[in-house]
């Protein structure tokens, strides 16, 4: 047989070109080649690699500032995930999908929780008080249990939720179910915040964006790339932003990668501020010296 010499080989190749074929959709076939073995033999690796670094703590979070357009006064923070993974620093995009597929999302998603409340806890306690964003993944707003424990590990670590604020992508928000957003908004009735990520890549139900419980709204990058050189782009850009002003929410723009995008998005009235142009993610150590003005900033007002 041409993909093994025994069973145990051949069911196997079998059983690989089977899930592949169920993860293509449904009433598909898909033929064993040596590129698909290769392809199965990494993704389990790759899973593999997760669980360790699951049980040895090989996750951090870096600090990425936001900053206000109009001043250029720190006013917040998001937290980003990095893997610290034997072979070099992993980005997200590296290993998130692989950890929603296998559900080892929820485990570091509950690492993330408590990382994100021990630190807000802790940058209390030196009197930082801008607020700190966390990214809410797909497995995690299916359930409302994540944001009980999400609220429980921030009193657990005495956390004041004023400092906390839950980033959900723009299509997610418009899925949530009523328990969920029951759920958030205990948070909310806590002091924490919600953005919506992402705004300008889904197809938002206006209505349905009005009755959720937000506070500010953050523009995709493909929203603001151009605006500095294309005056279509800056006239759609004005327009969301003055959507998001009627909605009563904040407009941030994220992704801002030099400073005449920042001028521009000043001029048309967005409210906050966050891309490299502002600051890189930085380790706490290096944020909490930003935050203080120990080190230099690229973006005045």
């Amino acid at each position: 047989p041409e993909h093994g010499t025994t069973l145990h080989d051949l069911m196997r190749a079998a059983d690989a070109a089977m899930y592949h074929a169920k993860a293509m959709g449904r009433g598909r076939t898909e033929h064993f080649t040596e590129a698909l073995a290769a392809e199965i033999a990494e993704r389990a690796q790759l899973e593999s690699d997760l669980r360790e670094a699951v049980d040895k703590d090989q996750f951090a979070l870096v600090f990425q500032p936001q900053v206000s357009a109009s001043d250029g006064r720190i006013v917040g923070a998001e937290a980003l995930l990095r893997w610290r993974h034997p072979d070099g620093l992993k980005m997200p995009g590296a290993f998130l999908q692989r950890a929603e597929e296998t559900g080892l999302i929820v485990e570091i998603g509950e690492w993330v929780v408590n990382s994100v409340a021990e630190t807000i806890s802790r940058w209390g306690k030196l009197g930082i008080e801008q607020r700190l964003a966390v990214n809410i993944s797909q497995r995690q707003i299916d359930h409302a249990g994540f944001f009980r424990r999400l609220r429980e590990a921030m009193l657990a670590s005495s956390a004041p939720a004023t400092l906390l604020e839950l980033e959900i992508t723009e299509t997610l928000a418009m899925h949530c179910s009523s328990e969920v957003i029951e759920a958030i908004i205990a948070l909310r009735a806590d002091g924490a915040t919600v953005a919506i990520d992402d705004f300008g890549t889904g197809y938002s139900n206006l209505s349905r964006l009005r009755e959720l419980p937000i506070d500010r709204i953050k523009l995709d990058r493909s929203v603001i790339e151009h605006v500095a050189d294309h005056a279509e782009a800056r006239a759609i850009a004005h327009a969301m932003i003055g959507l998001v002003h009627g909605l009563g929410c904040e407009a941030v723009a994220e992704g801002i990668e030099n400073e005449d995008q920042a001028t521009v998005l000043r001029v048309i009235g967005c409210d906050v501020l966050q891309g490299y142009a502002v600051a890189q993610p930085m380790a706490e150590e290096e944020f909490l010296a930003w935050a203080r003005g120990l080190e230099p900033r690229r973006i005045a007002s």
